[in-house]
């Protein structure tokens, strides 16, 4: 690619070029800027460049002959970099620069790779590079590659310097067929992204004057989220959970108790001082009270617990809420409902004895895989995220009872319900092992959906404590657990996964009736009263029916159309004939059939 570029802009100045998921780039400064239209003509480069006789050679030089090399190409960000090795090393970098690059920093050698073609002689590109390479192009057989897009850029990410680039990308695979397979899925990909289907689908909005990672819902995106929330906590209720309602804010000692002001401060929202607009608020010394936006919900739980001495008796003490919590994300990491500052997580903390501990998590597991089958989501595992004593002490210390106790529990647990998983070392929280359900995302990454902790460490910050049976203080266990873990994130997976397509029981308009003429008004009357006694029982009990009526002066096609536009699920369609022989036209996803009338309750509660 860069003796493409350089073949079309023989005066390009060439930055870096690394190797990153799927392909590679190149950074340049070019005479002028690119257009879609240029990567065709160096693709056609590029494929002329793969049919000659072309060798890659190395050569190892001292650092004097590299300035000279690179001088004499007219080169001046690749001297930078020369330089800038030569005086402060490799921790004047990138990764990106010091990955492709080759020295020796004790004897400064410097590897050079050049592009040579055979037959000629002729260089067509020298760069400095850490390698190895192939011999030759011949070896890349039938390789598939794309240059895919290209963007601004600034050199080594600077923009103080203002020395702007244009950063071109490649997608290389092994085979054509691996690069069509994957084109195709990136395709599919971005008509599944939520953001695109939730402006479709009116599902969601974030407004400036709101503020970015805020996200507003819209009527239907709400009719979803609050029919999610219903049935978790419908599930959770039946296992003993009880709901409460912590406040958004709250005092700095208790986030300092928790550990949150030395661990998550950056990600916190500024401290709010309680003093009023004039003034009025203030102690002794002028100073109000400090509060802060909530990042978690569990230090207030924790006071629930504490609200009365617990014996034995009362555990495990499983506790519930939708509570929402506030981080402070940088904004170029911000994504639709993937990556908010305000979120809401349906958190639940369970205190239990030890001895509780497998059955806990088996009843939570066996709840979470549940609802992964009601909810439609049968593509994902379930990881045991252990510690990595040996090679993390910082972060895990040493290994202690407590971790070897909630470990061998776990697995417990796990292995009783006969449940496939694996382990992964190094993926545990700082405080105790974890469940992860994972998901792959619509990119093919995997994701972390659902999550169970363990945590030893917070009940002696908070002097949490219960009676055992000889009257004793002994410490509970207490363990986190987040089904939807961010409910936003799960409608954005969700969104994704199913297209826009949720399943019927979730879908916020589940039918929506298609009237051919004026004529059936009164039959559409009959329609809508079958429609109102339907009260949907399972997954979710007491799930009233969601319908709408299309009776506009439109073609029927232009009627059908719009409603598969909205992903509803069922359309009636209803027309004079109908009328007639006492029936209904019901279309699903492009099927058709007929439905009698008095058989139409029946077939929607069956769905």
């Amino acid at each position: 690619m860069a003796a493409a570029v350089k073949d079309m802009f023989p005066e390009a100045r060439f930055g870096v070029g690394p190797v990153i998921e799927n392909g590679c780039y190149y950074d340049f400064i070019l005479p002028r800027t690119l257009i879609p239209e240029d990567l065709p003509l160096l693709e056609e480069k590029i494929v002329a460049l793969l049919k000659r006789n072309l060798i890659f050679k190395v050569q190892e030089v001292t650092f004097e002959r590299a300035i000279e090399i690179f001088t004499e190409l007219k080169q001046p960000l690749k001297l930078e970099l020369l330089n800038d090795l030569a005086t402060r090393g490799t921790t004047s970098m990138s990764q990106e620069e010091a990955e492709t690059i080759g020295i020796d920093l004790l004897n400064l050698k410097i590897t050079i790779y050049r592009l040579e073609d055979e037959d000629t002689g002729e260089d067509l590109f020298v760069d400095l590079c850490r390698g190895p390479h192939i011999k030759s192009v011949q070896e890349l057989g039938k390789l598939g590659f794309k240059l895919d897009k290209f963007s601004g850029s600034y050199w080594r990410g600077d923009q103080k310097r203002n020395i702007k680039m244009q950063r071109i990308y490649a997608l290389v695979f092994n085979t054509q067929s691996d690069l069509n397979n994957f084109l195709y899925q990136r395709e599919e990909a971005q008509k599944r992204d939520h953001r695109l289907l939730g402006q479709q689908l009116e599902i969601f909005t974030i407004h400036e004057e709101v503020g970015a990672g805020l996200p507003l819902y819209l009527p239907k995106g709400g009719l979803i989220r609050r029919t999610l929330e219903s049935y978790c906590w419908q599930e959770a209720k039946k296992a003993g959970y009880q709901y409460v309602y912590t406040p958004h804010i709250g005092k700095s000692d208790l986030f300092a108790r928790s550990g949150h002001l030395d661990h998550y401060r950056d990600g916190m929202y500024a401290p709010i001082e309680m003093i009023n607009l004039k003034g009025e608020g203030k102690d002794e010394t002028g100073k109000g009270e400090v509060f802060y936006l909530k990042p978690m919900n569990c230090p207030m739980h924790h006071y629930i617990y504490l609200y009365k001495p617990r014996s034995y008796r009362d555990l495990p003490y499983r506790l519930y809420e939708y509570g929402t919590v506030y981080r402070y994300e940088e904004s170029g990491v911000l994504t639709g409902l993937i990556r908010v500052r305000g979120f809401t997580q349906n958190d639940a903390h369970v205190y239990c004895t030890p001895e509780q501990l497998t059955e806990v998590i088996g009843e939570a597991i066996n709840r979470f895989t549940r609802a992964y089958k009601d909810i439609g989501i049968t593509d994902y595992k379930i990881r045991f995220s252990l510690p990595d004593f040996e090679n993390d002490k910082e972060k895990y210390g040493e290994e202690t009872q407590e971790w070897r106790d909630s470990i061998r529990d776990m697995r417990k647990a796990l292995d009783a319900l006969g449940v496939d998983y694996y382990d992964a070392i190094g993926e545990a929280a700082f405080y105790g092992p974890k469940i992860d359900f994972q998901v792959k995302n619509v990119n093919g990454k995997e994701d972390t959906l659902s999550t169970i902790q363990v945590d030893y460490s917070i009940a002696p910050k908070f002097n949490i404590t219960y009676k055992d049976k000889d009257g004793k203080d002994k410490v509970p266990v207490i363990i986190h657990m987040a089904l939807m873990g961010s409910i936003d994130r799960f409608m954005a997976f969700m969104l994704e996964m199913t297209g826009g397509r949720l399943p019927f029981w979730l879908a916020p308009e589940q039918v929506r009736i298609l009237t051919i003429n004026d004529q059936v008004e009164d039959y559409v009357r009959q329609i809508k009263s079958v429609l109102d006694s339907i009260v949907l029982m399972k997954p979710l009990k007491y799930n009233e029916l969601r319908y709408t009526i299309d009776n506009n002066n439109e073609s029927l096609s232009k009627k059908i159309r719009e409603a598969e536009l909205q992903k509803i699920p069922v359309i009636l369609i209803v027309g004079p004939k109908d009328i007639e022989a006492h029936e209904i036209s019901v279309r699903m996803q492009n099927k058709e059939e007929k439905v009698k009338l008095e058989d139409l309750k029946n077939w929607l509660e069956s769905i």
